[in-house]
C-alpha cells in the first residue's frame, strides 16, 4: 500500500505524460502485481519493499537520461542502453524487466539488458575487517548497548536486520547463570561478555513509545510505535553509522561460519534449510557441502513432497 501511495510521486519526475503512463502500467502489471500475488503466509520482506521502488526509480532515471542524449523512449536504441549501463552503477541493470515489456508492447525497439544479480565476490567484507568490528563492539562501552548487541548478532551469527528486529523477549532463555538465544531449532549458549549485552535490552528496554504501553514490550528491540518492533531499515541505518554494512558483513559471516561446521549442525544452529546451508558450505570451501547438496537433490528427485533426510554424520 505504501508503494502504491508513493508511485505517483515517484513518476512525477517524468515530464512526458506518455512515458508516465507506460511506466505506471508496467509497475502495476509486473512488480506490484507480483507482490499482490504473494501468499499470505509469506509477508513482504523489507528487501522486497525496498527493491520495488528501486526498480521503478531505475526506469525513471533511464527516461530522464534519454532526453539528455537527444533521444526518447520510442527512439531509444540498444546502443543507448549499452552506454547507459556502462556509465553508471550496477543498479541500472534493474531496467531489464521494463525493457522486455516495452519491447513486447512495441513501445520501443527490441531492447534488453543483462540480469541484475548481486555478486558475492564484491558483496563481502574482508575477514580482518569483520573481526575489527567485532572487537570494537565488544570493547567500546560508549556505544549504545542495543546497537552493540544487534551488531554482534549480525557479525557472529549472520543474522539479518529483519530477523534481529523480530526477536522477542521469549527468544532469550536466561537462568541467571547461562543465557541462550533461539537462533534455529536448538538454543545457542551466548558467551561473555555478549550475554550481558543481550540481558540489557531484556531488563531495560529502550523505546520512544514505552510510555504508551501498559507493560514491558514483548520485542527485544521495541520501535517508535507502541506494540511494534524497531523497523529493519532503522536498525540498518544505526549499524551503518557504526561502520557496519549489513549485507557485506553478513555475507562475510556466512562465508566463515559453515567452513568449520557440518551442514546439519550449521542448519540446525542458525535455522537455515539444509539446501541453503549446503550452498554456503560449498561457497566457503567446506568439504561437507557437496555431499549434503547431492543427498538433498537425490532425495528431492526421488520422493517429491517428503521431508529431506538428514545426512549421516561421519567421524572426523
Amino acid at each position: 500500500m505504501r508503494i502504491e501511495q508513493w508511485l505517483p510521486k515517484g513518476l512525477g519526475r517524468l515530464r512526458d505524460a506518455g512515458d508516465r503512463r507506460i511506466v505506471e502500467r508496467w509497475a502495476r502489471w509486473q512488480p506490484l502485481r507480483r507482490q499482490h500475488r504473494q501468499p499470505e503466509h509469506r509477508p513482504t520482506s523489507p528487501g522486497q519493499a525496498c527493491g520495488i521502488p528501486q526498480e521503478i526509480r531505475a526506469v525513471v532515471r533511464l527516461l530522464e537520461w534519454l532526453p539528455e542524449q537527444g533521444s526518447s523512449l520510442a527512439a531509444c536504441t540498444q546502443n543507448h542502453i549499452n552506454v547507459y549501463l556502462a556509465t553508471g552503477p550496477a543498479g541500472r541493470l534493474r531496467i531489464r524487466p521494463f525493457l522486455h515489456r516495452t519491447s513486447r508492447r512495441q513501445h520501443t525497439r527490441a531492447l534488453t539488458a543483462p540480469s541484475y544479480t548481486s555478486s558475492l565476490a564484491v558483496g563481502i567484507v574482508a575477514a580482518d575487517t569483520r573481526w575489527y568490528l567485532v572487537h570494537r563492539l565488544v570493547h567500546e562501552p560508549d556505544l549504545a548497548v542495543r546497537d552493540r548487541a544487534a551488531g554482534l548478532l549480525l557479525l557472529l551469527f549472520a543474522r539479518s536486520p529483519s530477523w534481529i528486529c523480530a526477536l522477542t523477549r521469549d527468544d532469550v532463555l536466561d537462568d541467571g547463570a547461562t543465557l541462550s538465544l533461539c537462533l534455529g531449532t536448538h538454543p545457542v549458549e551466548i558467551p561473555q561478555p555478549f550475554d550481558g549485552m543481550l540481558r540489557e535490552p531484556v531488563h531495560h528496554p529502550v523505546s520512544k513509545a514505552q510510555r504508551l504501553e501498559s507493560g514491558p514490550s514483548r520485542w527485544l528491540l521495541p520501535g517508535a510505535r507502541a506494540g511494534r518492533p524497531m523497523e529493519p531499515v532503522s536498525l540498518s541505518r544505526r549499524l551503518k553509522a557504526l561502520g557496519i554494512r549489513p549485507r557485506p558483513t553478513r555475507n562475510a559471516s556466512l562465508m566463515d561460519l559453515p567452513a568449520g561446521l557440518p551442514v546439519v549442525v550449521f542448519s540446525r544452529l542458525l535455522g537455515f534449510t539444509q539446501a541453503t546451508a549446503a550452498n554456503w558450505t560449498i561457497d566457503s570451501g567446506g568439504d561437507d557441502g557437496r555431499y549434503a547438496a547431492h543427498r538433498i537433490r537425490r532425495a528431492t528427485a526421488n520422493t517429491e513432497g517428503t521431508a529431506i533426510p538428514v545426512p549421516p554424520q561421519h567421524d572426523g
